[in-house]
């Protein structure tokens, strides 16, 4: 059914516009219980600005307000406001007869004053429990709401911040790894040089046995000659 998703939608997109409201949890509970309250009142199409001149009196958001009105919409006004008719007439008789093709408020007027008074009666009567039940039930929703949301932020930022640790223990622990392999290969490169020094202090050429003799010869004709 298109038309049950699209009902799934707004009621969703009008939730998340509720909670994501910077106001408070009493603020918010405050102009939703207000506009329940005024979706009550059979005073189409005058519900919106009623809903919002209260909320502004009683500090009330004003979003929440008007999204409260909505509990009387053109999917349920007709057996809404035949309960709202049948309440008030347990309060106050009235010969009108209710008709489902006279719902706005001007049309209640010329139907009588008496027919009028019925459905307001029935309004406050049913809306004033209505109000209250959506104010305890919008407060702690909007608390429940914040605090499941703040959690979430705080494991994000947690998973973030230990993510952020890991990487930067991995590029310490590489630049260990490279200041190892440098340290390693200097020492390797100071050891073959110590090596290759050593191995031509070993070959260096040392005198014959040929050259001792000429040596001694020459030394002893030297003497011979002081003699």
């Amino acid at each position: 059914m298109e038309w049950w998703g699209r009902l799934q939608r707004f009621v969703r997109f009008q939730y998340l516009r509720l909670m994501r409201q910077s106001a408070s949890a009493h603020s918010l509970a405050m102009g939703l219980a207000v506009g329940v309250f005024v979706g009550f009142l059979p005073i189409i199409p005058f519900q919106t600005v009623v809903s919002l001149a209260l909320a502004f009196v009683l500090r009330g958001n004003p979003v929440g307000a008007a999204i409260g009105t909505f509990v009387s919409n053109p999917l349920n006004v007709i057996p809404f406001y035949a309960m709202l008719y049948w309440v008030g007439g347990l309060l106050w008789h009235t010969t009108v007869a209710f008709d489902p093709s006279h719902l706005g408020m001007t049309h209640m007027l010329e139907l009588g004053l008496d027919f009028f008074l019925v459905m307001c009666l029935g309004g406050v009567v049913l809306g004033i429990p209505a109000a209250f039940v959506t104010y305890m039930l919008t407060f702690r929703g909007v608390n429940a709401y914040r605090q499941r949301r703040t959690i979430k932020l705080l494991r994000a930022w947690q998973a973030r911040r230990d993510a952020g640790f890991a990487q930067a223990g991995l590029h310490a622990q590489a630049g260990q790894t490279d200041r190892t392999g440098q340290t390693d290969r200097t020492g390797q490169t100071d050891r073959t040089g110590q090596t290759s020094h050593a191995g031509r202090l070993h070959q260096s050429p040392q005198p014959s046995q040929t050259d001792r003799t000429v040596g001694a010869d020459t030394t002893g004709g030297h003497d011979g000659d002081r003699s």
